[in-house]
């Protein structure tokens, strides 16, 4: 038993085991994208965020019953147990839930803002990895950034209009699926509300 910082007493369970051949690890580390040594710690998050939803659910917090409700908690407590705080890309939902891009797309939208307060220091947090990365320039001096959750970059925007409505909006870029446009001041605005630091 260990207390954590809100006094709530941490237990943790041992000898959980789950019978797995070889197929299927070959299978899960193919589609958790991971190598076979690194399998049982990645199974071990997604355990704890399987025991977590079923102990709400026994102590009637959590009962739901829509099927839409149960993946949206689903997905909430992978990204607080599993991805560790980061919100995850469609492609990755898409893996883990057996859905759609579109449906993940959807998913992933339906989550955040349901847990909108609980997931703010996870989206912050994937908004600054974003910003704090190797991102380029166009010749019209754009920020451009790649493969970036749909939901990630509405979310940016969000934060754009609340500093300044005068901002321009974050863009795909014309003619791509997944490449955005962050005009200069834009960017400027950004990572210094959210204390980004940047070495360019």
């Amino acid at each position: 038993y260990v207390n954590d910082e809100r006094g709530h007493i941490m237990r943790y369970l041992d000898n959980v085991q789950v019978e797995i051949s070889e197929e299927m690890a070959t299978t899960l580390s193919e589609i958790i994208k991971c190598d076979d040594n690194e399998l049982n710690g990645k199974l071990e998050k997604i355990a704890r965020a399987s025991t977590e939803e079923y102990v709400k659910m026994m102590l009637g917090e959590k009962v739901f019953t829509r099927g839409s409700d149960i993946r949206e908690y689903r997905l909430y407590l992978l990204i607080t147990k599993y991805f560790e705080g980061n919100i995850p890309d469609e492609s990755t939902i898409s893996t883990l839930f057996q859905t759609t891009h579109s449906e993940s797309k959807s998913l992933l939208r339906s989550t955040l803002a349901k847990y909108h307060y609980l997931l703010k220091g996870a989206i912050n947090s994937s908004i600054i990895q974003v910003l704090s990365g190797d991102i380029n320039q166009d010749e019209d001096e754009n920020y451009i950034v790649k493969n970036i959750p749909i939901n990630i970059i509405d979310e940016m925007n969000r934060i754009v209009s609340e500093i300044d409505g005068s901002h321009n909006q974050i863009k795909k870029q014309r003619g791509t699926l997944q490449v955005y446009e962050i005009p200069p001041a834009t960017f400027s605005a950004l990572i210094e509300k959210l204390g980004v630091a940047r070495n360019d």
